[in-house]
Order: C-alpha cells, then sequence, then structure tokens
C-alpha cells in the first residue's frame, strides 16, 4: 500500500512510539496534527495510557476508548524501521514533516475565514503568529571543546566600540546582549545610536530600524558623523570636503549597512533578520526607537513593550544578535534632579529584558543653546561589566559623540 509523505509520516510516529515506547518522551507532536483522525486516535490513547502507566497497553487503551484495534496492529507489525538512521532521527525527522503540513492546514483555514469575514484582521494576525511561534527542538549536538572555548573568550566575545575607550572598559558589550539606551526628547538618543553604528560598522553586519527620521535626515547624520563634515555642508561643501563626504559614502555603502525605514512592528523586525542575517558576520541591530515598536495586538502601551521587549531577547538568542535599542524615558525625567531606570516610559519588562541600560542625559547646568552640549552616559545595569557615568561631548553640528578626558 502507497501513502502520501503526510500519511506516512503518521504512520512512522506511531510505528516507533508503539515499538519503543520510551520515545513517547522525545514527542513533539500532538495528536490534532494527525490529518488521518483513527491514527490520531491512536497516538492520543498511546499518550494517556503511557502517562498513566508508563507503558502503551492495548488492553487499557481500549478500556479508555474503542479504537481501530487491526490499524495498531497493522502499524506495529510493519517494517518501516530502517537501521540506516537512528529511531530518534526518524521520530524527528517525521515530526517536521507533519508540523509543516499541520502548519498549512491551519493558515489555509484562517484565509478561509478571513476571505468569508468570519474572522477579524487583528484575530487572523495574533492566529498567525502563534503558528509561525511553535517549533521543533532540533538534534542537540554534545559540547565540544572548541565551542566552549570560542564562546567563553573574551576576545571573540567582546564587541569593540572604536573611539570610545572609557565605553568599552566601563560597559564590557559582548555578543547577545541587549543594550537599551534611554534619554528624554531631544537629548540625542538618536545620535548616540548613530555614533555607535558608525563605531561598529566596519566589523559587523549592523541593521538600523529607522521609525521617526526622514531618509534625507538620517543618511546625513551618518555622513557627518563618518565624515567629521559639518551637516550644513553636506550639501554645501568646498573640494576637499566633497572628497571627505564621498570617502564616507563609499564605506558605508562597502560595510552594506542597512537601514530599514518600514519595519515598525516586533514581526516585521524578526522576518527581516531571519531573511538578512550575515552568517559570516556577528550581527547587531540598532532599534530607533522601542516607543515606536508594536505588536499586532490590540494591547496598552505598558503591555506592547513588554511583549516587544520579551520578543527582542529571544531574537537575540534565537538568531545569536546583539541588540541596541533606544527609549524614551517618562515625564519625570524632565522635572527630577536625578535620573533613575524606573524612567524608562511604559517600561513594562525593559529592565529585567535588558542585560545593559545607559542614561543618557545633558548637564543641566549648561544653557540648552550650546550646540556642544557636555552628555552623561550613566550605564544604570550592567550585567557583566561595571556601572558608572562617562562624560561626553555631543557636537551636534556633526552629530558626533566624544568621550572627555
Amino acid at each position: 500500500m502507497i501513502f502520501d509523505n503526510r500519511e506516512h509520516s503518521e504512520r512512522t510516529i506511531l510505528y516507533l512510539i508503539l515499538n519503543d515506547n520510551h520515545l513517547l518522551n522525545a514527542l513533539q507532536v500532538k495528536p490534532f496534527y494527525f490529518k488521518n483522525k483513527e491514527l490520531g486516535k491512536i497516538l492520543e490513547l498511546a499518550i494517556k495510557s503511557y502517562e498513566q502507566f508508563k507503558i502503551v497497553d492495548i488492553v487499557r487503551m481500549n478500556e479508555m476508548e474503542h479504537f481501530n484495534i487491526d490499524l495498531y496492529s497493522e502499524i506495529l507489525l510493519s517494517d518501516l524501521y530502517s537501521t540506516r538512521n537512528s529511531k530518534i532521527e526518524m521520530l524527528g525527522s517525521a515530526e517536521e514533516v507533519l508540523l509543516n503540513y499541520y502548519k498549512q492546514d491551519v493558515i489555509l483555514d484562517l484565509n478561509a475565514k478571513l476571505q468569508t469575514k468570519t474572522i477579524e484582521f487583528d484575530k487572523f494576525l495574533d492566529n498567525v503568529k502563534k503558528i509561525d511561534e511553535i517549533k521543533f527542538v532540533k538534534k542537540l549536538e554534545v559540547l565540544t571543546m572548541e565551542e566552549i572555548l570560542e564562546n567563553i573568550n573574551e576576545h571573540k566575545a567582546k564587541i569593540k566600540l572604536k573611539g570610545f575607550d572609557k565605553l568599552n572598559q566601563t560597559l564590557q558589550l559582548v555578543r547577545g546582549d541587549f543594550l537599551v539606551v534611554g534619554a528624554t526628547t531631544g537629548v540625542g538618543k538618536s545620535g548616540f545610536l548613530l555614533n555607535l553604528m558608525n563605531s561598529l560598522m566596519d566589523d559587523y553586519q549592523c541593521i538600523y530600524f529607522n521609525m521617526e527620521m526622514s531618509k534625507s535626515t538620517i543618511y546625513k547624520r551618518m555622513v557627518a558623523i563618518r565624515s567629521g563634515i559639518p551637516l550644513e555642508f553636506i550639501n554645501n561643501h568646498n573640494e576637499h570636503q566633497g572628497r571627505l563626504i564621498n570617502e564616507s559614502i563609499e564605506q558605508i555603502h562597502n560595510n552594506k549597512v542597512i537601514v530599514e525605514h518600514k519595519a515598525n512592528n516586533i514581526y516585521a523586525i524578526k522576518s527581516i533578520v531571519a531573511k538578512l542575517k550575515n552568517k559570516n558576520k556577528h550581527t547587531i541591530l540598532f532599534i530607533d526607537h522601542l516607543g515606536l515598536t508594536r505588536t499586532e495586538d490590540k494591547k496598552s502601551l505598558y503591555e506592547q513593550v513588554t511583549e516587544v521587549a520579551k520578543q527582542l531577547r529571544q531574537i537575540c538568542l534565537e538568531y545569536d544578535c546583539t541588540i541596541i535599542a533606544a527609549s524614551q524615558l517618562n515625564r519625570g525625567a524632565y522635572v527630577s534632579e536625578e535620573i533613575t531606570l524606573n524612567m524608562l516610559k511604559d517600561s513594562g519588562e525593559l529592565e529585567n529584558s535588558a542585560s545593559k541600560i545607559i542614561m543618557l542625559y545633558r548637564d543641566k547646568n549648561e544653557s540648552k543653546e550650546v550646540i556642544d552640549p557636555t552628555m552623561y552616559v550613566d550605564i544604570a545595569k550592567n550585567r557583566d561589566g561595571y556601572v558608572g557615568i562617562i562624560k561626553m561631548k555631543y557636537d551636534k553640528s556633526k552629530q558626533i559623540f566624544k568621550e572627555l578626558l
């Protein structure tokens, strides 16, 4: 008898667990993933029997609920097992096939409901998100000495910010960190993120998610920081300045920097990372800023930021990325004498999810008209490094942050 790929996978899973009940401990599929309902019922009863009696017992299964015993016997005595692959490998392969078919079924059903208007669009997106998040644990490899040494080697794991010696020494940024930069409106958090990206783009893949600046503004800032030419001369420059500007543009191009302007929700961000991540370079994501990053769910801002923070932390782990994100501080930061962590606007889980937090603020004793204000880079949370304050000058004309001696 010839079966299609889906039923063959269903029968393979049943054959394996009926002949080796202990494989139920590794099983990840659910009975409702099965298209053949009789096969799904056998799996359901087998799971119940094993949970209660630590064995798949046909008599006890039949006492729970009647099922197709002839089909049970046919699968139990079939010859599906190949000695070329281990049982656990066969189980994993069959489960992956079944999961993909199940996801296709759910998506097709949701599309049909959307077309007939029996489901709201927000509910449709929520269900698509949930089905997309179903993932099976792949085969796990035994740790090798090389992998352990590579991941504990500080030189390889550490991320060096060029031109920021004090910040490097204190922050101790490492691969996989989730760094949040908190600041009030107009202080320079976007400028600070662009300075960090400028210092990193030569050695790492940089993807910048821009959610509030025009293309003209962000590109001019990038070129000004890279070239050291004031913003006002980017379009009105002399010959020497023109050469520096062109060199900077060429360097940014050669570093393959990605600036994404349209992704303003966490699922779009995750999709872009999955598609564009460079396998040969460590990837650093810049989110500007968290308050404008949304989920598809209709939730309060607090709940949205909480969900975004959790999802970004998951992206760090799943895609081996480092994330540097800006966040706006609440109104209390405008009048308070001291900037604190609880001023992260509608912070949700930010304080818990972030491995490092920087609070960025100006010297309040200086006039607001100063074009190169003194800035305080306050490392307020640091899971692997030190806390402390680093003083910098922010040259607004060139958008450049520079550490003070």
